[in-house]
């Protein structure tokens, strides 16, 4: 396990995926968004997932060169073709496209077809809350590590196979003087990126997280990749958060219409002006008043503080700027192996940086 410095991985990223066929500024687009998730302290969904994108590149399931595109619109809803690009260039120009929706009519609802892996979906709901929009994002379908749809990889509760997504929600609020508030979580117990992580490091899974491909509890992560799944959390709630995931974006979503045979479902971002019933002054009052009076509640013993959603993700950031970003070495070398595919020399792309 090595430290690297934000700067380094961004480079690294970027040379990538421009020898892999992308433009300079998708490829920025995306060194902006794997490190974003590093820095967070979501490294499931940061560089460790180079190597699945690389694959799927190679495989034409990703198309590098690709950029989206609106192909039906109204004043308060678009339809966004991804073009099978990366997921986060997709999930980037469609959370564009909620947020001067919603500015213009205060409310508004996008759909993503034909899209890959959009990664940490907290990126987007900040993005929006940044423009001052309250935005709800979801992703269904999209299961595995390359973002194919309609593999799933989570089992329904009461499941011993594989049925879901791992369909994950993420909700961000503006703040006014205090932080902007994000949400963010899958609806199985871990995300599949952390399972990778927890292979990568050769490390246990906490019990209850996935079972194997009989059914059975496991904590090994291998277990998964053998054909196993991933389990809700909170059993049937978790599920059922699961199943509104799986109805937006595989019912209302026309992925089986656009995404072709076996890939359905796809990402949904709806959005809402904060100011709506408000004017701004009024809105952040209340919000940092929210927010503020959670942050004053006294903590639990052997709690230090109360910490709102999104905090930890703040915080970690910070350090890791300061720090670097803790890189493990069977990452590092799959990393150095994709970039040799294109003629990359990783280290030497890291030392430059």
């Amino acid at each position: 396990m090595a430290n690297r410095t934000a700067k380094e991985l961004r480079a690294v990223t970027e040379a990538v995926f421009v020898a892999a066929g992308a433009t300079r500024d998708t490829a920025a687009e995306m060194g902006e968004a794997l490190v974003g998730a590093n820095l967070a302290g979501h490294d499931s969904h940061g560089v460790i997932r180079i190597p699945a994108y690389v694959k799927a590149i190679q495989d034409g399931s990703l198309d590098p060169a690709a950029r989206p595109a609106v192909i039906q619109e109204t004043p308060t809803s678009a339809l966004v073709d991804g073009r099978w690009s990366f997921g986060h260039v997709a999930a980037r120009f469609g959370t564009n496209v909620a947020i001067k929706k919603a500015k213009a009519s205060r409310t508004a609802v996008v759909s993503i077809v034909r899209c890959n892996h959009i990664g940490r979906l907290g990126q987007w709901a900040s993005q929006a809350s940044a423009e001052d929009v309250i935005a709800m994002v979801v992703v269904g379908g999209a299961g595995g590590s390359e973002g194919r749809m309609g593999q799933g990889i989570a089992a329904p509760f009461g499941g011993a196979e594989r049925a879901l997504s791992t369909n994950p929600i993420s909700i961000g609020f503006p703040g006014g003087e205090m932080p902007d508030m994000l949400i963010d979580f899958a609806t199985t117990v871990v995300a599949e990126g952390k399972v990778q992580v927890a292979r990568a490091k050769g490390a246990d899974l906490p019990p209850g997280c996935i079972v194997d491909k009989d059914g059975h509890p496991s904590v090994d992560p291998n277990d998964f990749y053998a054909g196993g799944a991933l389990l809700p959390f909170g059993g049937h709630k978790g599920y059922a958060l699961a199943m509104f995931v799986e109805m937006l974006c595989g019912a209302m979503t026309p992925g089986d219409v656009y995404n072709g045979a076996g890939r359905r479902g796809g990402a949904v971002v709806w959005a809402v002006d904060a100011l709506t019933f408000r004017d701004r002054a009024s809105y952040e009052h209340n919000a940092d008043h929210v927010l503020r009076r959670i942050k004053r509640i006294r903590p639990a013993e052997g709690v230090d503080e109360v910490l709102l959603p999104g905090e930890p993700e703040a915080r970690s950031a910070r350090a890791r700027l300061a720090e670097g970003v803790p890189v493990a070495d069977a990452t590092w070398s799959q990393i150095i192996d994709a970039g040799k595919l294109f003629g990359v020399d990783v280290e030497a792309v890291a030392r430059n940086a």
